[in-house]
């Protein structure tokens, strides 16, 4: 279900960063503050500012605005699921950061796991194969943060790659899964690290 809710909003995402994509970055950041100054409500703008500020390398501020962006579509009432926060080139996968908005992540349950942020793989062939997801998990007890760290879930059950302090900052959270990724990925995008758990 992951991957087909994946593909379906794909388009969306890709068409809605393509015209930030297109203009300076920092030129656009300009603009679209100028919009969020005349509709402060409108969460497609704070999504497209996150997106901005990532390119400009303000991870921090991309982050806080992509939260302040998931409120404004709850207040609205959009079920977006996720936004594409950034996509990272590396040396053999390319490496698409969803910021997730599902049920869970948009209220956290009592006890139970939210993915605050995917890392969706890919293989920088011609084809363009997905490889793998990567998340950020937040584990919640009585309601509040207990334990985090980056795992995968597949059908053949899940996997922990490490464990990630709560209040972990979006640059540490982010460098440990470049790093985890290219361990995994280190000469050939199809072929893993032997006992990677998949």
């Amino acid at each position: 279900m992951r991957v087909k809710a994946f593909f379906l909003v794909l388009v969306f995402g890709i068409l809605s960063l393509s015209a930030s994509g297109q203009q300076d970055p920092a030129q656009k950041l300009k603009d679209l503050d100028a919009q969020i100054e005349k509709t402060p409500d409108d969460p497609m703008l704070f999504y497209q500012k996150a997106g901005c500020l990532m390119k400009l390398g303000k991870l921090e501020e991309g982050y806080q605005t992509a939260q302040a962006a998931m409120a404004l579509f709850i207040k609205k009432k959009n079920n977006l699921s996720w936004m594409l926060l950034e996509s990272i080139d590396l040396e053999n996968v390319r490496v698409d950061v969803l910021f997730n908005m599902g049920p869970k992540e948009r209220t956290p349950p009592e006890i139970g796991i939210i993915r605050p942020l995917s890392f969706r793989v890919w293989s920088k062939d011609k084809h363009a194969n997905p490889l793998e997801i990567i998340d950020f998990e937040i584990g919640f007890l009585h309601g509040k943060p207990s334990t985090a760290a980056l795992g995968q879930t597949t059908r053949k059950g899940h996997g922990n790659f490490g464990i990630i302090d709560t209040k972990a900052r979006y640059k540490n959270i982010r460098e440990q899964a470049v790093e985890l990724i290219k361990k995994r990925h280190p000469q050939s995008p199809n072929k893993p690290d032997a006992g990677d758990g998949k």
